[in-house]
């Protein structure tokens, strides 16, 4: 290895050694600082029940995990579309409910697969999967129904998993 190499892998090394002495030193745990990040109230709520999230040491351990939450959420997001889709068959919500959710769902699972091999495109994913529950929310206006919580709830997972896995990067 030549030196140039060696003086980046070391200047890499100090760096993170420095924001995690920074971030034990502040006592936020990696999750909270990602949640004051986001700018939401909603997201330490919504990740600290989660334990392997509220453990997670570094950011591809707590992508991941928060792309976990984000598929369960997604799947349950897509089931409570299905009965309002049932309830409310416009064309816009039955869209939603199928294909948009199931786009959604899709791309957590991409953006899991992409963690290691290309953060890049795993950020990426991870925020075009709330472009689904975007839409669901401008369907439900126009039927005038209420943007239900779980809409809501994956929408904000999606914004969580992108700046999580935009660290990886």
């Amino acid at each position: 290895m030549n030196t140039s190499k060696v003086l980046c892998l070391l200047f890499t090394v100090s760096m993170i050694l420095i924001s995690h002495s920074l971030m034990a030193a502040s006592g936020e745990s990696l999750y909270e600082g990602l949640c004051r990040e986001t700018k939401n109230p909603d997201c330490v709520p919504l990740l600290k029940d989660d334990p392997r999230i509220i453990s997670a040491k570094n950011y591809l351990d707590l992508s991941r995990f928060i792309l976990d939450v984000a598929e369960k959420k997604a799947k349950e997001g897509q089931e409570y579309m299905l009965q309002i889709a049932k309830e409310h068959p416009t064309e816009r919500i039955i869209l939603c409910a199928n294909s948009l959710y199931a786009s959604t769902i899709l791309a957590f699972e991409g953006a899991k697969d992409d963690l290691i091999r290309d953060p890049w495109f795993a950020a990426y994913k991870a925020r075009v999967a709330g472009d689904g529950p975007d839409y669901c929310a401008e369907a439900f206006k126009e039927a005038n129904i209420e943007n239900p919580p779980i809409n809501k709830l994956v929408a904000l997972v999606s914004t969580i998993a992108y700046f999580a896995a935009n660290h990886l990067h």
